[in-house]
């Protein structure tokens, strides 16, 4: 009669397995360094505003949609998801599309590959799509999808919660600055490129330019045109960061704006480092109106044009400055967002964990 078998070496290829399996997922991360081939979303191929499922698939085959009720009405709204399977806590990247795209915007696809190239959890929601309805422009339902969808990856993937991003451009960047405004106690870090500062005082600025098609879109999400006095302007500004991101201190934020921007001027930027710069930082209106003026820095604001976080294939920077916990960059360019200044931005930044209550045994 043939004896049994002992435990262990029944066990063994069981627990070989466990571990190669917990080997292979979690692979060792690569230094950190600028992804290669990747600088702007101008340079990106195809139009900012592109849209397609089947381009995001070709890049990221992991990446899938996910449908997310919201918490504040129950209406489902779709996301992009990525999350690796490694058994390590990981940053989660929370990306805003633009103005007048949906969640499929095809420019964020750079942030997605370096979420799968460093183990990061990246999400894209929809938030209510393109700025064209009352339910969309940083309403109150856009802003709680942007919480569920942190929720969401939370439940999801084992998040970081001392490392979780948000990074936007234009309305994206307008949405992200009143999200961290209103939820700062979420965000490591909030980059903003080119936002858009107040609803309402753009409105007046796009007069100039009729042919643009923003102000129909606000009109139609605000319920009216946003003029002085009237219940659309009120609504414009609840909207607006201007009315907000004094409540946002303490949160890690960057803002970056092209000199050479015609459709958002970067007085937006600059007015909302004002608000959260230390005093002694702060731009006057003077040089303010030159930069936008001239598209120049002044001679006295000269001299401040480096930063750790921008390289050779990244916008010429003209101005840095930082304070308190925000950073403003002006840089030679338009109304664009570079991928790799974020992202090295980002990864620098993590927020403190508050320290649990140590109680003494009696």
């Amino acid at each position: 009669m043939k004896k049994n078998s002992h435990p262990v070496k029944l066990l063994l290829p069981l627990l070989l397995s466990i571990l190669f399996t917990a080997c292979n997922r979690d692979k060792p991360i690569p230094p950190i360094e600028p992804l290669e081939g990747y600088t702007t979303t101008k340079q990106y191929p195809g139009n900012v505003g592109d849209e397609s499922l089947e381009d995001w698939k070709k890049e990221l085959k992991d990446i899938e949609v996910v449908q997310i009720k919201s918490t504040m009405d129950g209406k489902v709204e779709p996301a992009l998801f990525y999350a690796s399977e490694s058994s390590r806590k990981k940053p989660l990247l929370v990306l805003l599309h633009s103005w007048s795209s949906g969640y499929l915007q095809v420019p964020s696809i750079p942030f997605a590959l370096w979420a799968e190239k460093y183990d990061w959890a990246f999400i894209q929601p929809n938030y209510r799509g393109i700025f064209e309805h009352p339910e969309a422009m940083a309403s109150d339902a856009a802003i709680q999808d942007i919480v569920d969808a942190v929720d969401y990856a939370m439940q999801h993937a084992d998040i970081d919660s001392s490392r979780v991003y948000l990074v936007g451009s234009s309305g994206g960047a307008m949405t992200a600055l009143v999200t961290a405004s209103r939820h700062p106690e979420l965000w490591a870090g909030v980059a903003a490129w080119v936002p858009v500062f107040d609803i309402p005082e753009w409105y007046d600025f796009n007069l100039y330019y009729p042919h643009r098609k923003y102000n129909k879109q606000i009109i139609a999400a605000l319920g009216g045109e946003p003029l002085l006095g009237t219940a659309a302007a009120a609504e414009g500004k609840r909207r607006s960061p201007s009315t907000h991101i004094h409540k946002a201190k303490d949160v890690s934020i960057l803002l970056a704006h092209g000199i050479n921007d015609l459709l958002v001027p970067p007085s937006h930027s600059i007015r909302a480092f004002n608000i959260l710069a230390a005093p002694a930082d702060t731009i006057s209106k003077e040089d303010m109106e030159y930069i936008v003026k001239e598209q120049a820095i002044p001679e006295n604001l000269q001299g401040e044009a480096t930063d750790p976080h921008f390289g050779e294939s990244d916008p010429e920077v003209v101005f840095s400055r930082e304070s308190n916990n925000v950073k403003l960059v002006l840089y030679v360019g338009v109304h664009d967002m570079a991928y790799n200044s974020t992202l090295l931005w980002l990864n620098d930044q993590q927020k403190s964990q508050p320290q649990k209550a140590v109680t003494q045994a009696k």
